[in-house]
Formats: structure tokens, sequence, C-alpha cells
């Protein structure tokens, strides 16, 4: 096989802003049969790598825009799974640069002026340990999916330095964090108090001679859960007999002590939570509505069905493993907030059901339902996350809203999208006309579905000016949807169902193109200092595929990434503040701008904020109306120093009237929006406006 084909598939980025360099690299590998890819800069190179994904970077250090290492920790916030190798090229070769390199993130380094017979070796061994770690990761990936799905870890305890290391599996069996080099009474804590002597018996005969081990214990979990586990190990020593090591594995064998079948149980019971599923709560219902029917009851007895507002958001930035410790742990939460005689059920993902049962009164059936909704409304503790979550209610009352299962819990579920829909947070009672307003939401979830192909759905752009000579500065990307039948349909409508459907990150997509597209035009009309924001919602920010979607639409436009600025709300900043601000890294490493919208109405803190690669606070709306107060000015006063202590720009949203103006003009605010300056308005309006206020 020739060098020419061993090599074609392999693509090479070059990152060099010497071009003598960069050609002679390119040149030489090009000969070598490697496909070459260039960037004179740091920046240039991030977004050639979010372009092309090359197998190998060669990166030079001392670069303009962005050095090497920037790049590189920019190159590792944005890559998942594979690390793509990278190679850094410089005159440096003091330990201190070194160590700064591979701090950063690189895999290696090569000092100039390069020694050409010797790169080529480093390549081929680069790229095949590269191939090498994928087939390790992939392997243990498969590994750890059969280590979970059989129930199994495997962990071995040195007894010379009492620590034990092992899968994670393991640890989670054993209702332990995982850790490296954990003492053995911390790795066995969970151990039920009853099954103690026995593990510590297999303990002792192991430090006899006993070479085999086998135990089996029950562990209680911090979600209440007891596990019962099966122990193997085998015993090593050294030539005076004294134990090394114990090596073996751990099993949830729990289910061989369930008292029930277990086909029986697994038929009627959800198996994450332990919960009745909904096919057993359906059989459940019909037989109390049955009971109570044929027994003439009077009390009241009602279905509530639940569910946690905008889980999605919070799953993905809990990642699997923590989403599902928050629905156990609701669910152990919920077995305790209800009465014995009550009866709760999982429906599906986060969907829950209750049945409480012969209520006295309306009045004392709306006392449970608010010490249900307030005992779940406490803060959740998750790993060593603190979690705030809110749910939406709905609930029917038997007999009196559907005599049969199917029935009542329908319209329970209508009651529940009535309190989603206001909000959320809050739980609703079913009403007849709930119906009517359901089917109006469904028929306009489905024209939805719909608007983007027949050209529906149209970007508005609200003026934003500069403070000081109240000239246009640039314009906010604001969404609307214009209904063929209906006309403009208000985004308080239709971004919940977006949101809830997921057609937020298409709609999301739409409004990055068609606002870069428009600014690009004005840009080329003469007006070349305005700027764009366009806002990101929760979902289009948990999407992986964001800065790709970003990258792609600059890439084909002239429009300098600096004019765009995106913004994202304070309480989904602060969401999950250590995950987003490597999110919000990458995507200043493409050159874009980054906002706080709505800043003030959150949780944030000033410890994280200053963490946050932000380059501007924008002040909600609510403060400014309050503005003529000594409250009002307080709050506003605050964010404006905070702001400048920061060195971040300010926007003042909400601007009506001149003493808004002249108030904030006093305080050094820098840039205004609000109806005082013009309403959100289509592309060919701005542009007149931009022809009438911009001379």
């Amino acid at each position: 096989m020739s060098s020419l084909q061993s090599h074609s598939a392999v693509k090479i980025l070059v990152i060099d802003d010497d071009m003598v360099t960069r050609l002679t690299l390119t040149k030489i590998l090009q000969k070598t049969g490697y496909q070459v890819i260039q960037a004179e800069n740091g920046q240039l190179g991030f977004s050639r790598f979010c372009e092309e994904k090359p197998a190998l970077i060669l990166m030079d250090v001392m670069m303009p825009v962005m050095d090497g290492y920037a790049a590189t920790q920019a190159i590792r916030n944005y890559e998942t799974g594979q690390a793509t190798p990278i190679i850094m090229l410089t005159a440096l070769e003091d330990m201190e640069s070194i160590d700064h390199a591979f701090n950063a993130g690189a895999t290696d380094f090569i000092t100039k002026p390069i020694n050409w017979g010797l790169l080529g070796q480093r390549l081929k061994y680069a790229l095949k340990a590269s191939k090498t770690e994928e087939e390790l990761r992939s392997s243990q990936v498969h590994l750890n999916y059969a280590l979970r799905l059989a129930k199994l870890g495997y962990w071995e305890w040195d007894a010379t330095k009492d620590s034990v290391n092992g899968s994670n599996s393991a640890f989670e069996l054993m209702g332990v964090p995982a850790q490296e080099d954990m003492p053995i009474d911390m790795f066995i804590s969970k151990v039920a108090p009853k099954d103690m002597p026995l593990l510590q018996q297999a303990i002792s005969d192991a430090q006899r001679g006993e070479s085999h081990v086998q135990v089996s214990f029950r562990v209680m979990h911090p979600n209440q859960n007891l596990l019962h586990i099966d122990c193997l190990g085998d015993a090593s020593y050294d030539k005076e007999g004294k134990l090394i090591k114990i090596t073996g594995s751990a099993q949830d064998i729990s289910r061989l002590h369930k008292a029930e079948s277990i086909i029986d149980y697994q038929a009627n019971h959800d198996s994450l939570t332990d919960l009745a599923n909904r096919s057993y709560f359906n059989k459940y219902l019909q037989n109390l509505i049955e009971s109570n029917a044929s027994a003439q009851i009077s009390a009241l007895s009602a279905t509530i069905v639940l569910d946690i507002d905008r889980f999605k958001i919070i799953n993905d930035n809990l990642g699997q493993n923590n989403g599902d410790l928050l629905l156990m742990t609701l669910a152990n939460r919920l077995k305790k907030v209800t009465r014995e005689d009550d009866f709760v059920a999982r429906l599906g993902s986060d969907e829950f059901a209750i049945v409480i049962k012969h209520a006295h009164s309306l009045a004392e059936l709306n006392l449970s339902l608010n010490r249900i909704f307030n005992d779940l409304s406490r803060p959740y503790l998750i790993g060593d996350q603190e979690l705030f979550i809110t749910f939406s209610f709905g609930v029917a009352i038997v007999h009196q809203d559907g005599k049969t299962a199917n029935h009542l819990l329908a319209n329970a579920n209508v009651a529940r999208a009535q309190a989603k829909a206001l909000g959320g947070n809050q739980f609703a009672l079913y009403q007849k006309d709930m119906n009517q307003q359901a089917k109006s939401q469904l028929l306009l979830e489905n024209d939805l579905y719909k608007a983007l192909e027949r050209n529906e759905i149209e970007v508005y752009f609200q003026p934003q000016v500069d403070a000081k000579t109240l000239k246009p500065y640039g314009a906010e990307a604001l969404v609307r949807w214009n209904h063929a039948k209906q006309g403009l349909i208000s985004p308080v409508q239709f971004i919940p169902i977006a949101e809830s459907t997921g057609l937020i990150i298409e709609i999301g997509q739409f409004i990055i193109r068609k606002a870069v597209e428009e600014t690009e035009k004005w840009h080329k009309m003469g007006y070349d200092h305005l700027h764009i924001g366009i806002n990101l919602s929760g979902r289009q920010f948990a999407n992986d595929n964001l800065m790709d979607v970003i990258q792609n639409v600059l890439s084909h436009s002239t429009l300098p990434a600096k004019f765009l600025d995106f913004e994202i709300t304070e309480s989904l900043a602060m969401s999950n503040a250590d995950h987003n601000i490597s999110v919000l890294k990458g995507l200043k490493a493409l050159g874009v701008s980054l906002s706080i919208d709505d800043f003030g109405t959150g949780y944030s803190s000033l410890a994280y904020l200053h963490s946050f690669p932000i380059d501007t606070i924008k002040i909600d709306r609510s403060f400014i109306i309050n503005l003529e107060t000594t409250q009002g000015q307080a709050i506003v006063n605050t964010i404006l120093a905070m702001a400048n202590s920061l060195g971040l720009e300010v926007v003042a949203e909400g601007i009506e009237d001149d003493f808004h103006v002249s108030y904030l003009q006093s305080r050094n605010c820098d840039i205004f929006q609000g109806f005082k300056f013009g309403k959100p308005m289509t592309s060919t309006d701005f542009t007149r406006y931009l022809a009438e206020n911009a001379k």
C-alpha cells in the first residue's frame, strides 16, 4: 500500500500565523498523503475545527486574536467523546510553557525549527494512539452497559492501604458515592446493621486464610430502597500468608427476595421508582369507582395527575443518572406525603398520579391538595446540588368529572394542561369548558408544526439606541407567528407549545439565520455598526448542535461575529452554572457577544456572574417601570454599579418616557430599548426606521 493510499482519509488542521510555516507544513503533509486544511489564528482555527472535524491538529502557540492555549481550551470545551490529538508547535522550550500547553489540553508538542523527519513519526504515533484510545473508550462503554444491565459491579480492597477502588456500578450498588481509595468502613457503611456482622465475619475469614469470599447482605440506599447484594471475592496473600487484597464482584439480587411473583410484580410496577404503573393505576381507579358506586359512598375521592415543569431542560442539565435519581426521590416523597389509604403511581417519564380517597368535603380535599403541593415543592438534594422544582397538578373528582378511569384521567390531564398553560407551579380542578380550550390548544399545536413551511414564522426587530446619542445601536430579533387565519399570535401562546414539542429548536435556527441575513443586508447599506440580539431558549441552549448551527450561519455570512449578541435569561444561566459556563466559553470562542437577559429576576451569584464570559446585562423591564420609586431606583443603581465594576455593558429594557432616559443617562447606562424608540417591527419597517434615525 502506498503512503498516499494509507493517509487518503486522514484530515489534518494546521493553525499557524506564519505563512511560510503553514505553507511548508501543508506541502509536506499533502506530499505524504494527508488532507490539509489551514487557519491563520486560533479563533479561525476553532471555527475550521467545528466545520471540518479533523483527525489531528498542528497548533502554533503564539498567534494574534486567539493564541494556541486559548484555542486548545475552546476545542476541548466543545468536544464530546473522543479527544482530537493536538500537537503544539512552539519555539519556547521552557518547562512552564510546556506545562501550560498540556494543561490547556495539548496531546504533544514539537519545538521550532521543525525536524521534518521526526514530525512524520510523531503524527503517525499520535493518530495511532488516538485510534487505540477510541477503541478502549468504546470497549469501556460496552462493558459499563453490560455491568449496568446485569446490576453487577467489580471492586478491589487493598488491605495494606485500606483502600477500595472499583467500577461506578459497585459504588452505586453499595449506596455510596464513587471515589478512589475509599476506606473499607466507608465502602460498607450503608450495609444494614443487622447484616454487618456477616460481612465483618467474611473479612475476618479472609484475613485468616479463607481465600474464597461469598456473602449476601442488604444495603439501605439514600432513597430508602433496600437492595439485596451478593458479593463474591478472591483473596491474595504475601509469602508470610498476610492478606494483601481481595478482588471481587457485587450483584443486585433483590429480585430473588421479592415476595410477589416477579412476572406479576413487573407487570404492575414501574421499574425505576417501584410505584404502581399506568396499567395498575387504571385498574385500581376503576375498582374504586365501581366500589364507591355500589356502596353509595358520599365522601369525595379525586384523581390527581402531576408532572414537573420544564422537566426536559432539568433532565438535560442533570444528566441521565441524576435525572433518574430526581424521579426516585420524588416517588419516595410522594409515598411520604400521601395518606396510607391513598394510592400513588408513575404513569410515565415525569408524570405521576395520586388517588385521594374519601375526603368529607371540598374544603378538606382542597386542604389535602395544598398540603401535597407544598410538600412536593420543598427543595430536592440531588448529589451535592439543591434543586427547586415546580409542578403542574390537574384534579378530577370521581363521579362528578368522570364515571370511568379513562374518563377521569383524561379530564385530570386537561386540568393539568390548563395549570401549565397558566405558567405552571399550581394546581387546577377540572371544569367542563376546559375541554374546548384543550381542543383549541391541540389545533394550535398542529398548525405550529406547519408554520415554518408555510412561511408564517416571521422575525421582527425592536430598535436599540446608544444611550448618549440616542442614535440606532442595533436591534433585538423577536419571533412572531402570522397565522393564515388567526393573524398575529402572541409568543406567550405559541412559545410554550414550541418548547414542549421541541419545535423551538427548528424555529430558533430559523431566527438565527434570518436575523444574521437581515443584519448583513443593513451593514452592506452602510449601517455597519449595527448589533443584533437573539434570544436562546432553554431547549436551544441545551442542544448539542447549537455551536455547529451558529458556526454554519457565520461561515455563510460576511457579518462579523462580534455584531451577533446571544441572550440567555438569568435563571437559565444559573440553572447549572458550572456546565453553562463551559457552553458559554465555547460560544465566546466563535467570536460572538453574550448577554444575560431579564437581569435581576433570577437568583444570580456574584461569584458565578464574575466567571461567566458575558459582555452585557439587560435590566428587566419590571425595574424600569418602577424607576420613579425609591426602591426601583435603588435596584437599578445597584445593577449599574455592579456592571461597571465587572466591566459590562448595560441595556435597559422598557424605556417609555423622558424621565427614564434622563435618569439612566445620568447613571451612565449604555443602551436603551423600549417603545419610546420603537416597537418590534418588520425588517422593511426597520430599514425605513434606520433611514429616518441614523442620520
